[in-house]
């Protein structure tokens, strides 16, 4: 692993947003286990659906570290670090670039490898570079993030004497209060919504959610995308997204309307072709 590769490339942004997501990070209040002298170290988890394994298996590779487990009953995999190591080179990388209230469990991690290991980690605040500029939206997408396409009107596959109209949604979901932390998720969220043109929506007691679903913002969205491209299955479903955009504003021929509709049910829980080529471009 070089890590002067890895400093001077955009994984860590990636991996922060990617760890804000459906990542965590556990430090253990025991510095040492009772009766034992081995010490306890912090462990970085990402949690993801079975059928990306695939990147996670790529990071493992490149890191040269970490168990990565199928749980079959849930469809997920668990992908876990906790060699010392591993574990500093991570931190030094994602230090400086999250930006949600999960820097409070880095910012434990840290303190906990500072007083094991003598590491003399500076703990650094929330980034708040031009979310334009890095790869961390990126990895919060893979994360958290969403496409969709949606067929109203006799687009769908019901009969109706609606006019159709086809509509391309990207859209991130997150709770409104981090409720162990007592922090609220709505700065972030709203500095996404304000760089996609869109508003924040409540849902429920603890929701929130923006959409950018806009016809004249997805130009937002694709722009970013090339630029810093998705690494998980949803990378395919972006590409789906696209080929919706060419659909959109359109009085559709039956052929179109089958075109779009097939498209559509190829996506997310109704995929069934997956391929990696993408992960060549990786951040590294």
């Amino acid at each position: 692993m070089n890590n002067l590769k890895l400093i001077n490339s955009q994984l860590g942004y990636y991996l922060a947003g990617l760890i804000e997501g459906d990542g965590s990070i556990w430090t253990p209040k025991e510095v040492i286990i009772p009766g034992k002298s081995r010490v306890y170290n912090p462990q970085i988890s990402f949690s993801s659906h079975i059928n990306d394994i695939a990147l996670y298996e790529h990071i493992r590779d490149i890191l040269g570290t970490g168990s990565l487990l199928k749980e079959k009953s849930s469809n997920a995999c668990v992908y876990r670090i906790s060699e010392k190591n591993t574990l500093i080179t991570i931190i030094n990388l994602i230090n400086g670039k999250f930006r949600t209230p999960k820097i409070i469990y880095l910012h434990r991690a840290i303190d906990h490898i500072n007083y094991v290991h003598k590491a003399n980690i500076v703990k650094l605040p929330l980034d708040n570079s031009n979310l334009n500029n890095n790869a961390w939206l990126a990895g919060m997408t893979d994360a958290d993030g969403n496409f969709h396409i949606s067929l109203e009107g006799n687009y769908g596959l019901k009969k109706s004497n609606i006019r159709g109209r086809v509509k391309c949604t990207f859209c991130i979901k997150q709770r409104m209060m981090d409720k162990p932390l007592g922090l609220s998720c709505l700065p972030f969220m709203t500095e996404i919504a304000n760089m996609f043109q869109c508003k924040i929506n409540y849902k429920g007691e603890n929701g929130i959610t923006f959409l950018v679903q806009a016809d004249n913002k997805h130009y937002l969205t694709k722009s970013y995308f090339d630029k810093y491209p998705l690494m998980s299955s949803k990378h395919l479903n972006y590409l789906s997204f696209l080929q919706g955009l060419n659909y959109i504003g359109k009085r559709l021929t039956d052929k179109e309307i089958v075109e779009i509709q097939n498209i559509k049910n190829s996506m997310n829980n109704k995929r069934t072709y997956f391929n990696w080529n993408h992960l060549k471009n990786f951040y590294i």
